[in-house]
């Protein structure tokens, strides 16, 4: 997930183509249904776990059953690539970060993004609450450890801050151990996804480690992006967009009571044996979730795109090789099933 995955890219033929609280009143639905004619099946970019609370929230209380649809969410799988399942699958919706759906659309996939879940992309850096470390610039002269998804997005974070290219030293990492080589001073920062990393800091570390919220320092990316074919769009798009609302009605209640939905996730949806089953992880995750699938809007604006930022993060994104290139909003968006009121 995160800002990843983009070396798996290859679109080459596109152009040929427990339970809830009892006084919440929740009825269980299964999620796992066979596919029918006419089921709308949701792609996620990650397996299931509160990042995906409104759906699976809205599946446990049958909101997409009363809204007249039928709704396949389907988790993500090893090697997938999102846009690409989205493109070969007739009524499918996906999710995914929006340089992912960018570049798909660079290369000619007949996709439009129609609505957000996160505002902002989690991607940040994490560094030990006892650095000094409290903004970018305390970063220069340092050394950084970032995945290989996110070599890019420095360059653009420290273009975007008149950083010059050599001010934060920025070396590649893997994923695993690089905790430990936060705390043992190899690294100032390391890169995170800050809607999961940090609980796990917290856990090794006892303690919040500092957060610099990339979105902060100019990567305005969305995340969690709802995306569609254009096939999808022409022919069902009332079915679209009463699955985008009865989506965002199951955001709101998500939020309305953290703790059950988290325990809902954890004990009926997450996999069994991985760590999305403690329910303790899963409540502060949701908790870190919401300040992103809220930051900066009121409650009547909950998933909405401004196209203004999509553009201008679109064109930083090809300034700086994250993607190919920028396309237009046109053939980019399609905001008419979901916008603000």
């Amino acid at each position: 997930m995160g800002i990843n995955r983009r070396s798996l890219l290859k679109f080459s033929a596109y152009s040929g183509a427990a339970s809830l609280a009892t006084g919440l009143g929740l009825v269980k639905s299964p999620l796992a249904r066979a596919a029918q004619p006419q089921t709308l099946m949701m792609q996620l970019d990650w397996v299931y776990n509160v990042q995906f609370a409104g759906l699976l929230l809205a599946d446990h209380l049958g909101l997409y059953e009363q809204s007249g649809l039928t709704v396949a969410i389907k988790p993500w799988a090893s090697g997938m690539v999102v846009p690409e399942e989205v493109v070969k699958n007739p009524m499918m919706i996906g999710c995914s970060e929006q340089n992912l759906i960018l570049e798909a659309q660079a290369q000619g996939a007949p996709l439009k993004a129609i609505a957000t879940m996160f505002q902002a992309s989690p991607y940040a850096l994490m560094a030990m609450p006892d650095s000094g470390i409290r903004t970018l610039s305390d970063l220069v002269g340092k050394k950084v450890g970032i995945h290989v998804d996110g070599i890019k997005v420095m360059e653009l974070v420290k273009g975007v801050n008149n950083l010059p290219p050599d001010a934060i030293e920025v070396v590649e990492i893997p994923y695993e151990n690089k905790l430990d080589r936060l705390v043992s001073g190899e690294f100032a920062a390391i890169q995170c996804y800050a809607v999961d990393e940090p609980i796990a800091f917290q856990q090794k570390v006892g303690a919040e480690p500092t957060l610099l919220p990339m979105d902060e320092y100019g990567y305005k990316a969305y995340a969690q992006v709802f995306f569609t074919t254009d096939t999808v769009l022409q022919e069902a798009p009332e079915q679209v967009k009463r699955f985008l609302a009865a989506s965002f009605e199951g955001w709101q209640r998500a939020f309305a009571d953290i703790p059950a939905t988290a325990k809902l996730i954890a004990e009926t949806y997450a996999e069994k044996g991985s760590k999305y089953t403690n329910v303790e992880y899963q409540q502060q995750s949701l908790e870190l979730v919401k300040q992103y699938v809220m930051r900066g809007i009121g409650e009547a604006q909950l998933g909405t795109i401004l196209p203004e930022q999509w553009q201008q993060t679109a064109d930083l994104m090809a300034q700086y090789d994250i993607i190919d290139a920028s396309p237009t909003v046109q053939k980019s968006l399609d905001l008419s099933l979901w916008s603000a009121t």
